[in-house]
């Protein structure tokens, strides 16, 4: 009987030992985490709050982490310097809220597991991008950067080339691949899922379309009309003109330019020297004036580049500039005005029939009257020229009629002060460079010509 009550007494003992280190652990756990509690790969059982956030804190910030490119280690560095900030307070906080201090026992065996830290690791973006800056300018030195399909234009066609994948990062990829990494409880970050891909692959239909494209502008029939002649341009000046750039067919300005240039070189009347069937001393070379035109370059590039992209055949006539554009090759035409210098003489002709003619003075041996074909730019009644004597002194004749040619102030008017015209006496008495006209005949002259009119001094 003794020995059965002292059983009793020593159980009843264990029991309230094992029911008091329950109540204990029961009590200490409201204060701190039951064991076995596990927060993104850290165990934190036993730790108060504030301990445990210490604790993660310090595990992230000093954990090590490394780039790996396959079984390749490339760089290893710490949470700190990829400007890691674990901030695990209200994770803590509701671990702590959903823990029962009284299921200790039970976390003994089984505990908890918190895996995902990725919600509570924050960076200092400043210091996370200049991180990743730096390491992928360190990590892409000697690595092949990725190439898109593109258009190739070879031989006078246009085929696709194929994409090509390289092995340099991608900047953005890296640093969401980084990112993601930080909250890895292993420490390694695979760089793969970062090199920076083609984007346009050869099946894209885009190329596809371009090319079609590409070869239809190529095979447009495109023809100037110009100065009387019908001009076909070349296959193979089109397709020098043809490009590919930024996803988009376009067309090389330089080469539509150089184009326009030879054109203009081979057409243009302008600074040209020309042949002309004078009255009295046939065929002479005229130097060049101001009469002429040339193609206005940069608007014929703009205007010939948009027929060109619109994809249809056509036929145009180049913008031009300047004066005496026809389409018969005689930019003089029919209706000018003869200044023969060595006869002292002017002529009229209208539509190739002569209105009028007369002697004329021309300027003196030292101010000779300019060679080359003019035309008349302004016509202007009961004007005063104004201009320097030999002697340096001031001149300012009034004149009824004033018709100027050339920008350097030299023009026909009439001569009242002049006694003869005519023979050798502008050679003692001649101009300053005007062709002297009878008044009587520069009236009639006056009423019949046009501005525009060329006007051929030889």
């Amino acid at each position: 009987m003794k020995k059965r009550s002292r059983m009793v007494i020593a159980i009843s003992v264990i029991l309230i030992a094992v029911f008091g280190l329950y109540i204990f652990q029961s009590q200490r756990y409201r204060d701190t985490y039951l064991p076995r509690t596990n927060v993104a790969g850290v165990d934190v059982g036993g730790k108060t709050e504030a301990q445990a956030n210490q604790l993660l804190q310090k595990h992230f910030e000093q954990q090590k982490f490394t780039l790996v490119d396959g079984t390749k280690k490339l760089v290893s560095f710490t949470g700190k310097t990829a400007g890691v900030k674990p901030e695990f307070t209200q994770k803590l906080a509701s671990l702590k809220q959903q823990q029962n201090p009284r299921s200790w026992p039970w976390h003994l065996v089984k505990g908890t597991s918190m895996a995902q830290a990725s919600q509570s690791l924050t960076v200092d973006q400043t210091t996370f991008n200049q991180f990743v800056d730096k390491t992928i300018t360190q990590l892409n030195q000697g690595r092949t950067a990725s190439k898109n399909a593109t258009i190739v234009k070879k031989n006078g066609s246009f085929t696709i080339s194929s994409a090509v994948s390289g092995n340099r990062l991608s900047a953005k990829q890296l640093k969401t691949t980084i990112r993601q990494g930080l909250a890895s409880s292993n420490g390694q970050i695979a760089v793969k899922t970062a090199y920076a891909k083609p984007t346009v692959n050869a099946d894209s239909s885009s190329l596809k379309q371009a090319v079609t494209k590409l070869e239809k502008l190529h095979n447009e029939k495109i023809t100037y009309a110009i100065n009387g002649d019908k001009v076909t341009v070349p296959k193979a000046t089109i397709y020098s003109w043809l490009t590919y750039t930024n996803g988009k067919v376009s067309l090389d300005a330089a080469q539509v330019k150089a184009y326009i240039v030879s054109l203009n070189k081979q057409y243009a009347t302008i600074n040209k020297d020309r042949q002309f069937k004078s009255t009295k001393r046939g065929t002479v070379t005229v130097p060049a004036g101001t009469y002429g035109w040339s193609i206005n370059t940069a608007s014929e590039v703009t205007a010939l580049s948009a027929k060109v992209l619109a994809g249809k055949d056509f036929t145009r006539t180049p913008i031009v500039q300047g004066s005496g554009y026809s389409t018969d090759k005689n930019d003089i035409g029919n209706t000018y005005i003869e200044v023969d210098k060595t006869n002292q003489h002017m002529w009229y002709y209208k539509d190739g029939q002569l209105v009028l003619d007369t002697d004329v003075v021309t300027g003196k041996p030292g101010q000779d009257t300019p060679s080359g074909v003019d035309f008349i730019w302004n016509k202007q009644t009961n004007a005063t020229l104004k201009g320097t004597n030999d002697d340096g002194s001031a001149y300012a004749s009034p004149v009824s009629y004033w018709m100027p040619v050339d920008y350097t102030g030299v023009g026909i008017h009439d001569a009242s002060w002049q006694p003869k015209f005519g023979g050798d006496w502008y050679k003692e008495h001649g101009s300053h460079g005007c062709v002297n006209t009878p008044p009587t005949t520069m009236a009639k002259l006056y009423s019949l010509v046009d501005t525009g009119t060329p006007v051929v001094i030889f």
